[in-house]
């Protein structure tokens, strides 16, 4: 059984960036500028001093981040990747990490294909879209290829595992798929794992060519919101929607799990973000708990994964890393179930 961790490669400035948002922005401007909107609201998230405000590029932080995930259980990264027909953001410090042997942690990565837009702004006009055609997914492939070589990568029975987001809203996504497994028996791999993230609803991996899913948290029903339907930001109850997650019905296809400390992206969206409330680390631990003994039931054993949201998406309150408030209460919480589960 191995824990997961979704990884946010944002923490370093890019020219894409600092076009819209100014010179040398990062997620660390964000973070720094959160206020508190709502009575016992927690903002801003402040790092522990152990990790102060970092930079990705940075090869010294770099291992000692993933020292630090290890050492806590959490063995693995998946790294998000963006790949815009060929032209590719946030990538030095995955291509860092790639290169530099010392680091232990196993990976994958997940290529979230969607446009981008100004977070600060109603979504309208992207200032980066994506473009689908057959010879961009040759492109992305060969850009992946070296990550797949690696040792590292994870693969399932021999087949590197990509995730990929949203895979609802990609419009080629078969032929995609058909390109992708293709080169990947001509590269020496018995195949490729495709696995959507299910991030805002749930289909059959078998209806977009895909061979499983990943379970994105949390979840955002109204059914757990806690505000009224005027009051911003929304505010959702952690309990609620831990309940939730955890009483899903089992799928008809293989749904690896996945569950969250916490939630809240108003240092991005402001009073139009959505901040969970009621957080509580006894709940989380017990999550997963839960997710383990569901993937030991129902998932073959090459598919003993639980994923967790998210390692470092401090813009979004949803970190394993340490916090000047909470320390290493959630890291403490994810070693104690992995020294159990092994």
């Amino acid at each position: 059984m191995r824990f997961i961790a979704f990884y946010l490669p944002q923490f370093h400035p890019i020219k894409e960036n600092d076009a819209i948002y100014g010179p040398g922005f990062t997620e660390w401007d964000n973070v720094r500028a959160a206020k508190p909107l709502f009575f016992g609201h927690y903002e801003p998230h402040i790092p522990h001093k152990c990790l102060g405000y970092y930079s990705l590029l940075d090869a010294n932080f770099l291992r000692f981040q993933h020292d630090l995930a290890l050492n806590y259980g959490v063995q693995a990264f998946c790294y998000y990747y963006y790949n815009f027909g060929g032209h590719t953001l946030l990538k030095k410090p995955l291509t860092l990490i790639r290169r530099a042997k010392e680091i232990r942690n196993s990976y994958c990565c997940c290529w979230v294909h969607t446009d981008w837009y100004d977070n600060r702004k109603a979504p309208n006009t992207p200032f980066l879209q994506q473009h689908y055609s057959p010879k961009n997914a040759i492109a992305l492939f060969l850009d992946l290829l070296p990550f797949f070589e690696d040792d590292r990568y994870i693969k399932i029975n021999n087949a590197p595992l990509l995730l990929i987001w949203a895979p609802e809203r990609h419009p080629l996504l078969p032929v995609y798929s058909e390109i992708l497994r293709n080169l990947a028996h001509r590269h020496g791999f018995p195949n490729l794992y495709l696995a959507g993230v299910e991030a805002y609803c749930a289909m059959h991996p078998l209806a977009l060519g895909l061979d499983g899913m990943v379970e994105f948290a949390p979840d955002w029903l109204k059914e757990n919101h806690v505000s009224a339907p005027d009051e911003r930001p929304v505010r959702i109850d952690y309990t609620k929607t831990i309940q939730f997650m955890l009483g899903k019905p089992l799928p008809d296809y293989q749904r690896m799990r996945c569950t969250f400390p916490g939630w809240d992206n108003t240092p991005r969206r402001g009073s139009e973000g959505i901040a969970c409330v009621n957080l509580n680390q006894e709940l989380f631990q017990q999550a997963l708990e839960k997710l383990v003994l569901y993937t030991n039931q129902h998932l073959p054993e090459q598919l003993h994964y639980v994923f967790i949201n998210a390692w470092n998406e401090w813009g979004e309150g949803c970190h394993l890393e340490p916090d000047v408030q909470n320390g290493f209460a959630y890291l403490n919480c994810v070693r104690a179930v992995a020294q159990t589960s092994t």
